[in-house]
């Protein structure tokens, strides 16, 4: 009789596992046919409109055609900063600088800030000072560039650099490639 009960008691203990493994079996199919059908009538559904009106859309492409007709920014503000370098032992050590602050006339308000390192000595040819001249102040006015214009074309990478559209930057000078150009240019929604 032992014998019996330990065999019953085996039987109904596979019973208990089989049924547990047959109901997540059930359960993990229920899941994928739930997502694949959901995945498949997103495909076959036509599309349906939103709320949204012409007249956003078309103020929407407005904004974008402007963002690329925008040929200059205002400083609105003036800002002593240190920062790092950007490789190699410069890392290691903080160049002092100056942050203009400039607001682009896009649709999205955007700002823009450029961050020139303030040189060693005042050679004319210097970043710091071309970009003094274009502001129309000398480079130890620095401050008076508020409310100033500085001339920005829009970069191949989408980001904005401070010069004329070929490869010399203000002042006249060879500047390089786009990449060592003006790095330090940011631009950000306000």
């Amino acid at each position: 009789m032992v014998e019996m009960e330990l065999v019953l008691l085996a039987l109904a203990a596979l019973f208990v596992v089989g049924a547990v493994a047959m109901l997540g079996a059930t359960a993990v199919a229920a899941w994928t046919a739930t997502r694949l059908v959901a995945t498949l009538s997103t495909l076959v559904r036509p599309v349906v409109l939103g709320p949204t009106d012409i007249h956003d859309v078309e103020l929407r492409v407005a904004g974008l055609r402007a963002l690329d007709h925008v040929d200059s920014g205002v400083v609105t503000n003036v800002v002593p900063e240190r920062r790092r370098g950007a490789s190699g032992l410069a890392r290691f050590s903080r160049r002092d600088g100056v942050r203009l602050d400039l607001a682009l006339a896009t649709p999205d308000d955007r700002t823009a800030t450029v961050w020139v390192p303030v040189p060693e000595t005042l050679t004319g040819g210097s970043r710091f000072e071309r970009i003094a001249a274009a502001c129309d102040v000398a480079p130890e006015e620095i401050s008076d560039a508020v409310g100033a214009e500085l001339p920005l074309v829009r970069g191949s990478d989408g980001g904005w650099r401070v010069g004329n559209g070929n490869h010399r930057g203000l002042g006249g000078s060879d500047v390089g490639d786009d990449a060592t150009r003006e790095r330090s240019f940011e631009t950000e929604r306000v």
